[in-house]
This record gives structure tokens, C-alpha cells and sequence, in this order.
């Protein structure tokens, strides 16, 4: 536990932090196998780029359905990587608590290239707005393949110790807002291969990703706090792209429902947030 101390120290500081080889790589890899093919039978990859992502190929016609990746999603291995003892013991030291609880709703992602149909990339935000609950909520960013600043990295801003909500304006992105770039922090992007990890507090300006690459920047995450922290009840509402969580943990053996008897304190999600509101 010693030995991490800096990894805290580098979160308290800036609001984020990279943990090099933090994933299984293993159970990266299988998830990785699936996520291609489903790029694969949409037609939308053909080969592998020089860094190692699935080669980007243009679609005869683009459907944001090729983007939701639901075998991935859906697959118990997903849960395991994040419910790994490696990974919970790092969250423990973050929070500086034995009791961390991990969301059930966790992101599959893919960036296509700038020049693309098919690219879309959020301005720089913060996760606040849409999540609420615990202040303390850590986000968890991983790529399956390699990725550099060129190819789609995820830039984080550095947060200031105990800054909370910063000025959003309109923007022409696909949240249709986005961070006023006047008080944002210094940005940072980093060299990120298949098992290392971004973690970056709620509060944390992210995102304005830039894939000027060929391939495809496909990652995954999920969201970290203290249990005793409280959460917002539209995090169990439903899960992402299945009608119900029965369904989704359908022929699941051990992580199934790992939430029902053990959560933190559950609050409702204030609709009213808005640019105004903020």
C-alpha cells in the first residue's frame, strides 16, 4: 500500500492519475476479440492499423446502432475486470475507505476517425452534471487497443483542489454543451496501452477527444466511490442497451445482481440541472 502513496498524491493534485497495467490484460484481450467482431460484421473495419487499433473502414451508410456494443456490454468478464482485487485495492487508497462500491452501468465506446462519417466526440465536460450523488466518484478510462494523443487518447484537465462545477456554454457537440475553455486547466493527454488506466474525479474536466489516425479508438469505464457516499437511484433505473437488468445478467455466474443487497445511499436525480441551473 506504501508503494501507491504517489498515485495518490498525483490524484489529490491534479484530479487524475494513469495506473500502468491495472487491467487483466487477459480479460481485456477476450472483451477486445468481441468488440471486433461486431465492427467486423458491420463492415466497418478491415484489418489493423500500424499502432494495433481495428483499421477504420467507411460504412456505405453510417447507423449509430454500429456503435452500441452490446456482446461487450453484456459479458460477466466486464464486470470482473473492474471488480478485480488490484483494481478495488487502488480505489480503496484513492478514497481512503475498505468499502468501495463499483456502478453497475459501465461505457463501451468507439471514436472513429475525424475525417469520417462516423466521428463524434464530446466536447470537454465533467461527469458531475450526469451522474450527481458522491463528489468523490472516480471514472475509470481504459483503451483496448494502444492510443496516443493523434489516434483518440482521452484528454483530462488539470483540477484544481477543491473546485467543483466550473461554466458550461453551448456547444455543437453531441451533449450540445460544453466546459467554457477560458477557466479550464492544463490539458494532458497520455500514451495509453491495453491494461492502463486514466481515473479522473467527477469534477475533473474531460473529454474533446481528437482521432486524426485511421483506425478505430475503442475503450471502456466505469465508475468508482465510497460506499457510505451517496448515489443517484437513476444509476439502477436501467441498464444500457437491455430492457431490464434480469435480462441483461441473464447467464451470469458470480457477479449477477452484485448491487442489490450492498449499495451506498440512494437519492433521487435532480432533472433541473441545466446550463443555467449550473
Amino acid at each position: 500500500m506504501n508503494g501507491l502513496s504517489p498515485l495518490k498524491d498525483a490524484y489529490e493534485r491534479e484530479g487524475y492519475v494513469v495506473v500502468r497495467e491495472l487491467l487483466d490484460r487477459q480479460k481485456l484481450a477476450l472483451l477486445a476479440e468481441k468488440l471486433i467482431q461486431q465492427l467486423r460484421k458491420h463492415r466497418i473495419t478491415d484489418g489493423f492499423t500500424e499502432i494495433g487499433q481495428p483499421r477504420f473502414k467507411e460504412p456505405e451508410q453510417a447507423d449509430p446502432d454500429f456503435l452500441k456494443f452490446v456482446d461487450v456490454m453484456r459479458s460477466e468478464l466486464t464486470e470482473e475486470l473492474f471488480q478485480a482485487p488490484k483494481v478495488i485495492e487502488v480505489m480503496k487508497l484513492l478514497f481512503d475507505t475498505d468499502e468501495v462500491f463499483v456502478h453497475p452501468i459501465k461505457w463501451v465506446r468507439g471514436l472513429a476517425p475525424l475525417d469520417s462519417s462516423m466521428h463524434s466526440s464530446p466536447g470537454v465536460h465533467q461527469d458531475f452534471p450526469e451522474l450527481q450523488g458522491s463528489g468523490q466518484q472516480i471514472t475509470l478510462w481504459a483503451p483496448f487497443f494502444n492510443v496516443d494523443e493523434g489516434s483518440g487518447s482521452l484528454p483530462v484537465y488539470t483540477k484544481k483542489p477543491g473546485e467543483t462545477l466550473l461554466p458550461l456554454e453551448l456547444a455543437l457537440n453531441p451533449s450540445g454543451w460544453q466546459v467554457c475553455p477560458d477557466v479550464l486547466g492544463a490539458k494532458n493527454v497520455f500514451a495509453l496501452r491495453p491494461g492502463d488506466v486514466l481515473l479522473f474525479n467527477t469534477f475533473t474536466p474531460h473529454g474533446g477527444a481528437t482521432n486524426t489516425g485511421t483506425g478505430w479508438r475503442c475503450s471502456i469505464e466505469a465508475r468508482f466511490q465510497p460506499l457510505a457516499e451517496p448515489l443517484a437511484l437513476s444509476n439502477f433505473a436501467k441498464p444500457l442497451l437491455t430492457q431490464d437488468w434480469q435480462t441483461f445478467y441473464a447467464g451470469w455466474r458470480t457477479w449477477g445482481f452484485y448491487w442489490r443487497d450492498r449499495h451506498p445511499p440512494l437519492i433521487p436525480f435532480d432533472p433541473s440541472w441545466s446550463i443555467g441551473g449550473i
